[in-house]
């Protein structure tokens, strides 16, 4: 079984990792940018879910909870240290549950939770039932949102992939469990955009719910793939959000963390 991590190794001079949780139908790839642009003080881990670029002969996850158990057993070795996560859509709903887990066993939990394009998780699914839908439909649906470059289109092969591809992160975000809303002691960014069918600015604010800090929402360009679309503004806010960690794991960095139950300092308090 190979591991979900990008194995080239962080930046010795990092002081806070950042993991980034793509979108349903993405790629770890979609975060390849963020390693010079966040610069040296941030080691960014793209994270890759199976069945895609060099996963692809892995078989794709439907069910979230699986999916979280294995996320959790190869990610858990990089986060004895300071580190923050980042998710956008299904990756927020991922980065949000790995969180929640982290913190029930008692272990260390990010410094900050960043969501982008994702509605908090007591809100209702995407509007699109992937099991119902036909391809054209599911096809039809993700051009509306800007989710299908151009190339894709033009190749029927790729395009059919892209949209089996879809359909199963799809099902896997509809698997996930509904469960009662428990404030998380983690300070939450969310990114949104006006422009995105999916998460309104009000909805973007009831994260509020799932935290005992204090929730801040981010107005962004563009639509629900803001990050692909305004790449330069979305590293902006990021590595703004990200500078208020970098200080805090910089002054603790000598620190021993052995006692995982002891609670930990976040960077907004």
């Amino acid at each position: 079984m190979k591991t979900v991590i990008d194995l080239r190794q962080p930046r010795d001079s990092a002081s806070i990792r950042l993991l980034c949780f793509h979108h349903a139908g993405g790629a770890a790839s979609s975060f390849a940018a963020w390693r010079d642009g966040l610069g040296p003080g941030v080691a960014v881990v793209p994270v890759q879910l199976p069945g895609r670029e060099r996963l692809v002969r892995e078989p794709r996850f439907r069910n979230f909870d699986r999916l979280v158990d294995r996320l959790d057993e190869q990610l858990d070795p990089l986060l004895d240290d300071p580190y923050a996560v980042y998710g956008h859509s299904l990756g927020g709903m991922i980065a949000h549950e790995l969180t929640r887990r982290r913190l029930a066993t008692g272990r260390r939990a990010p410094e900050l939770l960043m969501v982008g394009a994702c509605p908090p998780p007591h809100l209702a699914r995407s509007a699109v039932f992937p099991w119902d839908a036909s391809d054209a439909e599911l096809m039809s649906w993700i051009r509306d949102l800007g989710g299908v470059p151009d190339r894709v289109l033009r190749h029927p092969e790729w395009l059919r992939r892209s949209v089996a591809l879809l359909r199963d992160d799809l099902c896997l975000a509809h698997s996930r469990p509904h469960r009662a809303v428990v404030p998380l002691p983690v300070p939450v960014r969310v990114l949104a955009s006006a422009r995105d069918p999916l998460l309104t600015p009000a909805q973007a604010r009831e994260w509020a719910r799932h935290t005992t800090h204090d929730v801040q929402v981010h107005m962004m360009p563009g639509g629900h793939f803001f990050h692909r679309e305004f790449p330069e503004a979305t590293l902006e806010v990021i590595g703004r959000l990200l500078q208020h960690c970098e200080h805090q794991a910089s002054s603790s960095s000598n620190q021993s963390f052995t006692n995982a139950r002891t609670p930990q300092k976040n960077c907004f308090t």
